[in-house]
């Protein structure tokens, strides 16, 4: 796999010599969180917009429906993604790296794509395996309702945006990018940082279930490991585009031919 053209030994390495260190474990926490309220606070701001010219939605049965208004959850996902990302790449640059390389935006080798490509699809293919097995549904009732609700407004480009592209580029940004960078290099080292950051993002994921939550998680420590192995949150991306393009072909399945 090809290594972090940064770090002298591996990707959570020092960076050669004349670059600045990283943001500290503290630091690193703290600008994280900054963003996370930034991206919080956007959210808010976009439904408080949208129940304020929306009316009908002050009713307590309909705000609860709301959790899966597929137009609204791609409104707040493209309004808020970015406004976290900017948060992450203003703490690089105050640090005095350039943003990309702080993120690891480098582009993986074929190999290292295809190696990536083939370990998500396998432990895809086991989580729907599992499920099967276990008489669930393959698509989540969140999911499911979700996407019925864009494609009855008419807004399924705009869910696919936020979905497939917004989402996982602010998720990889903020957690194989940004606290990827800092935290392996304090005291957690590399294998802290998967597990902190594994949980960290499997917890943001609370309209999902224990399981799926739990699959999340693995889902985190792979690609954690992917990062860490090639140098690349590029090659993490693409992972996750791929993975929430297969999760939303699931929903239209289900929703356009099985309903």
């Amino acid at each position: 796999m090809s290594q972090d053209p940064l770090a002298t030994v591996s990707p959570s390495a020092p960076p050669q010599a004349g670059a600045p260190q990283p943001w500290g474990l503290l630091a690193t926490i703290v600008w994280g969180v900054a963003g996370f309220c930034i991206w919080f606070m956007a959210q808010f701001a976009v439904i408080i917009g949208y129940v304020m010219t929306h009316p009908e939605t002050s009713d307590a049965a309909v705000m609860r429906a709301m959790a899966t208004n597929g137009f609204l959850l791609a409104l707040v996902t493209i309004v808020a993604g970015p406004a976290w990302i900017a948060v992450m790449a203003i703490a690089a640059r105050w640090r005095g790296w350039r943003v990309a390389d702080y993120l690891a935006l480098v582009v993986p080798r074929r190999s290292d794509f295809a190696f990536g490509f083939a370990c998500m699809a396998a432990l895809l293919i086991a989580f729907d395996v599992l499920t099967y097995a276990t008489g669930r549904d393959l698509v989540p009732a969140f999911m499911f309702e979700s996407y019925k609700t864009a494609r009855a407004s008419g807004t399924m480009v705009l869910f696919f945006i936020a979905v497939v592209i917004i989402g996982p580029v602010t998720e990889e940004i903020v957690f194989r990018g940004f606290l990827f960078r800092g935290l392996s290099a304090s005291f957690l080292g590399v294998a802290g940082t998967l597990i902190a950051t594994s949980v960290a993002w499997a917890l943001m994921h609370v309209q999902y279930d224990a399981l799926i939550i739990a699959q999340i998680f693995l889902i985190g420590l792979l690609l954690g490991w992917l990062r860490w192995a090639s140098g690349s949150t590029l090659l993490t991306i693409w992972l996750h585009v791929l993975t929430n393009f297969v999760a939303l072909i699931e929903a239209a399945i289900k929703v356009e031919w099985m309903s």
